[in-house]
């Protein structure tokens, strides 16, 4: 073999020996930066150590003056090759060890938000994990998942106007102080006694007491903060209320979850299983999965909808009225109609419901013609 298939060792005082390397494996690190002409480059078959920029010149000399005086040749296998490709690598795989030690990674937002996203959940779990604690995993995972919908909300329903301060105000005044208001409310009549409709065998009643006792009170609840900030900050766009009302109904979805992962769901589970251990803890997952994920987002698109239409009413004063039932008792009827009936035909409601808000906002510039025209 050629003294340019030889092998050398990289002296390198932080990691140790590194190699073995050929000569042209040693001529592509420097280009690329990996090692300088200073880099002490040991020759373990001389038993000597010297600077890449002497050895590269020794070999040149060589070269030109005939056969290499080192006996560098040795006998090529399967494994010297791999070998070979391995210890090309070796620097090359090392660096995400050298970004960590020297908090380069730091400045990389692509990798901070990879962590976030596939990490943040196994963070939870570490802190959280004691039985003491498990009220606080459920508060922590369910406003992770609320985070990545409002992300997801942001990237489909792109509004300039749109504050990171308003959409957390619209968060977590819903999730603290809307919700809180209507628990109480929920003690006194009518509301009280129209809930108790919900238990009908009859699925008119039942209905009749989903939309009135569960859908109106909770899409109002949701709905308030929207009419804050119109007050507030003054007109604005149905575009951004619509933004804003799918973040109030994360924060209502929050509060929803993490009270149906500790009380409902397992007393539903219970009831419902009848099974041995496993079949319940099954459904139990189930259930709170479910409540992590597509309740927090359709409580959110029947905000939205709201939004949509309350930010209409407050452009068309003189159409308020009209606008208003409809910003409230549509999703109203959406909601206590999913609630009634579940299964496929809850599933049927919920893609109504998500087909209804995109046509609507695909369709607004025709809407406001329409409510202009009939001014």
């Amino acid at each position: 073999m050629s003294a340019a298939a030889a092998q050398f060792f990289i002296a390198d005082p932080g990691y140790g020996r590194l190699g073995p390397f050929t000569i042209d494996d040693l001529r592509r690190l420097q280009e690329n930066g990996a090692i300088g002409f200073d880099t002490p480059i040991s020759i373990p078959e001389l038993a000597m150590e010297m600077p890449l920029r002497e050895l590269l010149q020794r070999l040149a000399a060589a070269a030109a003056a005939g056969p290499p005086p080192l006996p560098f040749d040795r006998e090529e296998s399967f494994t010297g090759r791999t070998g070979d490709d391995l210890r090309v690598l070796l620097l090359h795989l090392a660096v995400p060890l050298d970004e960590f030690r020297n908090f380069g990674w730091l400045q990389d937002r692509r990798a901070l938000a990879i962590a976030a996203v596939g990490l943040l959940p196994l963070v939870i779990y570490a802190v959280f994990r004691s039985p003491t604690q498990m009220i606080n995993a459920y508060w922590a995972m369910a406003l992770y998942f609320s985070t990545l919908w409002a992300f997801f909300f942001y990237y489909v329903f792109p509004t300039p106007e749109i504050r990171v301060r308003t959409a957390a105000f619209s968060f977590f005044v819903t999730g603290v102080v809307s919700v809180s208001a209507l628990l109480i409310v929920y003690n006194f009549w009518p509301l009280n006694q129209v809930n108790l409709w919900t238990r009908s065998e009859s699925w008119i009643v039942a209905w009749a007491g989903y939309v009135l006792a569960v859908g109106l009170p909770e899409e109002l609840c949701k709905a308030f903060v929207l009419f804050v900030l119109l007050r507030r900050m003054g007109p604005l766009r149905p575009q951004a209320l619509l933004f804003y009302g799918l973040m109030s109904g994360l924060g209502f979805g929050i509060y929803e979850g993490v009270k149906y992962q500790t009380r409902e769901n397992f007393q539903f589970a219970i009831r419902t299983s009848g099974q041995p251990d496993a079949y319940f803890a099954a459904e139990y997952y189930l259930l709170n999965l479910i409540r992590l994920t597509t309740l927090p987002f359709l409580h959110a698109i029947w905000t939205g909808m709201a939004g949509y239409f309350i930010g209409f009413a407050d452009q068309f004063p003189d159409r308020r009225r009209g606008l208003l039932l409809v910003a409230i008792g549509l999703p109203a009827v959406l909601h206590g109609t999913y609630n009634t009936f579940g299964g496929a035909l809850g599933l049927v409601v919920a893609l109504i419901s998500v087909l209804a808000l995109n046509l609507y906002l695909a369709k607004s510039v025709e809407f406001e013609r329409l409510l202009q025209a009939r001014r």
